[in-house]
């Protein structure tokens, strides 16, 4: 229905238009009003998030203007209406957050969970039901419009029903006051901090939209690809990494070193840091190790033959050890950032700057010499690298390498997961080599699906008490119970 030259141009063009004014918009301010403050701050941080509409407003226009008249055009109609529903859309999305930063503030942590599925899936049927009657970005651009009506009104709708009764309540716009110098400076510093994260972690699409390095066509192909794999990073480690960040930042206060910290809680978050660790690195080499053996069968579900005889799968099997690195990478940065005072912040701000012009050079180097994979590639080297960073002020900050060692799977584990992943792996190969059909890729699923369950029973019983009660608590209620 809908062509790779189209995909390209929506999956990175202008959605990569969208996400830079949303995510320079409200990450700022979400890390400010998301630390832990005193009841006489927040008329200071109401005001800061209320600033966020009017300063999304201005970005959003010069950015526009910069993806219509700027950037190499694509021969598509509705380009430049794209462009400004994409960017419009982005501006009205800040609205909600004054009932984002209250939600979560009030351990609703279940909420943007929520209200990213309702519209996500909203837009998904919209885009899907149009494009059977209009072609080109129409789809596209109806989708987004849906999606953003439903995440705001969704906002709104469950701030109304969980703050019935309750005096504490978003300050109106009209009721702004002066913002605490404080909270201003650190914004700044969380602003150029974004930036470079942004650079760092969308890279490949900077690259692909300035430099046009590849194609319309082969962009719709990673994107898809990349889309795919995306998922697995919103749905799961996304929103963990919310809901723990504003656990440690409840928990401990930012600046403080671990010894002025109380102590059950340095005891509480370092046990809960190591045990993230944990299943994030398992859940990370267990998807590269079926990545190996299902990349293929996947994008042939996903998007047909056409996607799966390009090199799609190739794609998706680098992509999966960037989703592991992804994992350690978010949860590491996440209590990083919960933890750390403004100077560090600004001094971290000095490392990543050099770091993110070298990143971007390699990316385009490395796509020059191995095309889309380089994109993937560079990503890999990025996010070990921001590991790295990571890991070394959390060792300074608890005094040692207790929780680098709780994260490191048991050999019994690494074990398992190579047998298993062997067994799929085989069975890939004899099933391609003898029944490269429907009924043998359909073999081929229930050996992995079987497989896959007995690993997961497997490395349960390899684990110790410790991080089967941390399993079984993950959920918000009960990290609303712990916070508070």
């Amino acid at each position: 229905l809908v062509s790779t030259e189209v995909l390209g141009v929506v999956y990175v063009r202008l959605t990569l238009l969208h996400a830079t004014i949303q995510f320079l918009s409200r990450e700022p301010r979400r890390k400010v009003c998301l630390t832990k403050h005193s009841e006489d701050q927040w008329p200071s941080l109401s005001s800061l998030l209320w600033l966020s509409v009017p300063w999304s407003a201005v970005l959003g226009t010069l950015l526009t203007l910069v993806w219509v008249f700027l950037l190499e055009r694509p021969d598509l109609p509705l380009y430049t209406t794209g462009c400004a529903v994409f960017g419009l859309s982005a501006v009205l999305q800040m609205t909600a957050e004054p009932p984002h930063i209250y939600l979560v503030n009030h351990q609703h942590i279940r909420a943007p969970i929520v209200v990213e599925l309702v519209a996500s899936l909203s837009q998904t049927a919209v885009i899907l039901v149009v494009a059977h009657l209009a072609s080109s970005l129409t789809p596209f651009i109806t989708g987004m419009l849906v999606y953003s009506v439903l995440y705001i009104a969704v906002y709104w709708a469950m701030y109304h029903v969980k703050s019935r009764g309750s005096e504490d309540r978003i300050r109106s716009p009209y009721e702004m006051c002066r913002i605490s110098p404080n909270h201003i400076s650190l914004t700044i510093s969380f602003f150029v901090q974004s930036v470079l994260k942004q650079i760092l972690t969308m890279g490949e699409e900077y690259v692909m939209t300035f430099f046009s390095v590849i194609s319309f066509a082969q962009q719709g192909v990673f994107s898809t690809v990349s889309k795919l794999a995306a998922i697995v990073v919103r749905v799961g480690f996304k929103h963990i990494e919310d809901s723990y960040y504003v656990f440690f930042a409840q928990m401990l206060h930012r600046g403080l070193p671990r010894q002025n910290q109380n102590a059950d809680a340095v005891v509480t978050c370092r046990e809960t840091l190591g045990n993230l660790l944990r299943f994030n690195a398992l859940f990370g080499i267990v998807v590269t190790i079926y990545g190996i053996s299902y990349a293929r069968v996947a994008l042939l579900v996903y998007g047909g033959r056409s996607l799966a005889d390009s090199e799609g799968p190739l794609l998706l099997l680098w992509h999966c050890p960037y989703i592991a690195v992804c994992g350690i990478n978010g949860i590491s940065e996440c209590y990083y950032f919960a933890t750390m005072s403004q100077v560090e912040v600004e001094r971290y701000n000095w490392k990543l700057l050099p770091f993110s012009v070298c990143f971007l050079a390699l990316s385009v180097c490395l796509s020059y010499v191995f095309g889309s994979v380089g994109f993937i590639l560079a990503n890999i080297g990025n996010m070990v690298i921001r590991i790295c960073f990571s890991m070394r002020y959390i060792c300074q900050y608890f005094g040692g390498l207790d929780v680098l060692q709780r994260a490191v799977p048991s050999v019994p584990q690494l074990a398992l997961i190579a047998i298993c992943g062997g067994t799929c792996l085989l069975t890939k190969v004899v099933f391609d080599l003898t029944h490269d059909s429907m009924l043998g890729h359909l073999c081929h699923i229930i050996i992995g699906g079987l497989s896959f369950i007995f690993l997961l029973r497997m490395l349960w019983e390899c684990e110790d008490a410790s991080f089967k009660t941390f399993m079984k608590s993950l959920s918000p209620v009960v990290l609303k119970s712990k916070a508070e």
